[in-house]
């Protein structure tokens, strides 16, 4: 009979992703893990740090980025190139929001790389389904439209207008260190809004719109298909359904504090506190328990003996 640490190989080498196109370019979609007891993105600060650590991995990495979503618990990226390169963007993505997190809310040993966060995509349609899904992914959550959404780059494909969309200017020297965190040279012509890196100048729109067949219709029939989710969701294994979301949540969290708990953030609540929290989260707004885990930091298995 094998040992346990031969059974643990064996496992991992089964479930270890397998590049069935190695060392060529493919397009491979990554998908962080759905945090249960924290946000990634807690203000608009976090969230162009989160665009800005994209744009900026594409000077770094030989990596296209086809799309993305950044979500409050989870990022979606689709990227294109040799996997060991996607890979290695991916996990450098991981580690500065990880460490962004760590140092600014205290929360660390989070963003690990898992082999089931890439999936490999193997046709159009399948790219076409990835990139609408990643497109409808906040209206999925009820936190905004496709259209909308400035955490992912709708505003890119099949757009005339493009073009004449402009923001400011990325400056040199000592004002990129301030604006992007970086010493890296950032190339003539990227334009930035309110310190946030536009998604013209970094996604690769224009791949994507080659590939998706009958252009523009494609993309939009595709998008508004209501089942969309359920069959993407159902491909990655993934089906979650919250009635409000994070975003909406935080706000009345910190309409509680105040008001019943005279406090200004969570942070200044004890345990007692904050597991009274959680039962009244739960009967007043029918918060799911991974949902009010995320919010209050609270363990799964404590919420289990208490609601």
């Amino acid at each position: 009979m094998p040992s346990l640490q031969t059974v643990g190989k064996l496992l991992m080498k089964i479930v270890e992703f397998k590049d069935p196109i190695s060392g060529k370019r493919g397009i491979y979609l990554f998908t962080s893990d759905h945090l249960e007891r924290c946000l990634l993105f807690r203000s608009e600060e976090d969230y162009v740090f989160g665009v800005n650590t994209l744009a900026l991995g594409t000077l770094r990495f030989k990596v296209k980025v086809l799309c993305y979503a950044l979500m409050g618990n989870h990022i979606h990226l689709l990227l294109m190139g040799r996997y060991e390169e996607c890979r290695a963007f991916y996990a450098w993505v991981l580690h500065r929001l990880a460490q962004r997190v760590a140092e600014r809310y205290g929360l660390s040993g989070i963003l690990k790389f898992q082999a089931s966060d890439v999936q490999n995509i193997t046709d159009r349609d399948m790219l076409l389904n990835e990139v609408c899904y990643l497109l409808r992914n906040a209206y999925k959550a009820r936190i905004d439209s496709p259209f909308s959404y400035r955490w992912a780059p709708f505003e890119c494909y099949f757009n005339p207008y493009l073009p004449y969309m402009h923001g400011d200017p990325v400056p040199s020297g000592r004002r990129v260190r301030e604006l992007f965190g970086t010493h890296v040279r950032i190339p003539v012509g990227w334009e930035h809004l309110r310190g946030c890196i536009l998604n013209k100048c970094f996604v690769d729109y224009v791949t994507v719109e080659q590939m998706v067949e009958r252009g523009s219709l494609g993309l939009f029939d595709r998008l508004r298909k209501y089942d969309l989710e359920t069959v993407v969701s159902l491909s990655h294994g993934i089906e979650e359904s919250i009635t409000f979301t994070d975003t909406e949540m935080l706000e009345k969290l910190r309409t509680i504090c105040r008001n019943e708990f005279h406090a200004e953030s969570l942070h200044q609540l004890d345990r007692k506190t904050l597991l009274l929290l959680a039962r009244t989260l739960a009967r007043r707004f029918a918060c799911p328990q991974k949902q009010i885990s995320r919010l209050l930091g609270i363990d799964s298995s404590v919420l289990d003996n208490l609601l």
